[in-house]
């Protein structure tokens, strides 16, 4: 199987308020990017670029408390969460059909409605050598 893959950006987890990433990123010259809500997982994203092409940071600010972020940090503390390779459109949900084959476990049953109007869906860490996976497609045909 041939798909194009790249990695799009590195997840961070923090909690609400003001981040030392932000300040420190500020500080080293890297702007910062859309924010948006995404209430399914209980949190703000704020992207930050780094010379306006991918891979970026993306900080997940914890807006809910019970949410999956808000638990991850809960256990682990905030840094690192996910790294996010984004593949090529239409190759998502065949990709993911492969990866369960070869035993790899999902968050999702079916990729998702994510930020930046991308479907995701995140392969278990337990399945990956302990690091959480997203996988992302464009919605907008190229």
């Amino acid at each position: 199987m041939s798909i194009q893959i790249t990695l799009n950006h590195i997840g961070i987890a923090t909690e609400a308020g003001s981040s030392p990433l932000e300040k420190l990123f500020r500080i080293l010259g890297i702007g910062r990017g859309i924010s948006e809500m995404v209430p399914d997982q209980g949190v703000n994203v704020h992207f930050f670029n780094l010379q306006g092409e991918p891979p970026h940071l993306e900080l997940l600010e914890v807006v809910d408390p019970a949410g999956s972020v808000a638990r991850f940090i809960g256990k682990r503390g905030p840094g690192i969460h996910h790294l996010s390779f984004q593949v090529e459109s239409g190759k998502l949900d065949s990709l993911c059909e492969t990866l369960k084959q070869e035993g790899f476990r999902f968050t999702f049953e079916v990729p998702k409605k994510g930020a930046q109007n991308m479907r995701i869906n995140f392969i278990h860490p337990a399945t990956a050598g302990g690091v959480l996976i997203e996988l992302m497609e464009s919605t907008h045909a190229h």
